[in-house]
């Protein structure tokens, strides 16, 4: 039998966990479903990216949804979800991961959702392409590939690490209209900051203007938005300073 959906946790609160359990059993995620967990009520935490990549690797549904343990189906269901996944399908089959409150490209929101800064959130035309997700509902198509950096530790920003390794896929990223509780407080204390630093880090590195030598000729990646003519000039700016580099350096 084919599982569709697996539900993956990181549990510190087994009575957060409960209530959610409940929820989605009386949501209708029961047949054809599978709920994993990572045991976050000892001493010992496993962070989410390391987690997270776990119970993906471990699951064996068509969709994988990664959830906050404090999140609510309070107001739409399974069937309402499998819906919009076969909208979204429709609309763009190459998505890759979606959620339920997000950022587009504009830097405006994309929302559905209840939670402690109002109730029945709907912001924005959705499902939205979006280049951010939250972290409290993602869900994933498994056999996208799609998975978070394994090089970035903690508990945040994961939702949109999880956006950039789709796009750097070929997927797409989308907030669909899917109306859930979030419990959470979405306090931001040290630890925040410092995954915020090792985020920043690595996609500035990943980002940055790259020359590289293939078997076949140079390419010149750049994450900027500009002409074709800039472009063209930067990289030769760039291949004459390597030139020169390299004979100096024989000279040497």
């Amino acid at each position: 039998m084919e599982l569709i959906f697996s539900i993956c946790t990181l549990v510190n609160d087994r009575h957060h966990y409960s209530s959610f359990l409940r929820s989605a059993k009386a949501a209708g995620f029961v047949d054809n479903c599978e709920f994993l967990t990572v045991d976050n009520t000892s001493g010992k935490q496993t962070d989410a990216y390391l987690g997270l990549n776990r119970l993906i690797e471990k699951s064996s549904g068509r969709f994988v949804i990664l959830c906050h343990q404090d999140i609510v189906f309070d107001f739409d269901n399974r069937k309402i979800l499998e819906d919009r996944l076969i909208k979204l399908e429709k609309m763009d089959s190459n998505w890759g991961v979606c959620g339920v409150a997000g950022s587009k490209e504009n830097g405006s929101a994309a929302i559905r959702i209840t939670d402690h800064t109002g109730t029945d959130r709907h912001i924005g035309e959705l499902p939205a392409q979006v280049i951010a997700l939250d972290e409290c509902f993602l869900l994933l198509k498994k056999g996208s590939g799609v998975r978070v950096s394994r090089d970035i530790k903690g508990f945040h920003l994961y939702g949109t690490d999880i956006c950039i390794v789709a796009q750097a896929l070929g997927y797409s990223s989308y907030a669909i209209n899917f109306h859930i509780r979030h419990l959470g407080s979405g306090r931001m204390g040290i630890d925040y900051f410092d995954s915020y630093n090792v985020f920043e880090e690595k996609w500035s590195t990943f980002m940055a203007d790259k020359h590289i030598v293939t078997s076949g000729a140079a390419v010149f990646l750049t994450g900027r938005s500009e002409p074709k003519v800039i472009k063209w000039l930067r990289a030769s700016f760039v291949r004459k300073f390597r030139k020169l580099r390299r004979k100096w350096s024989n000279r040497l």
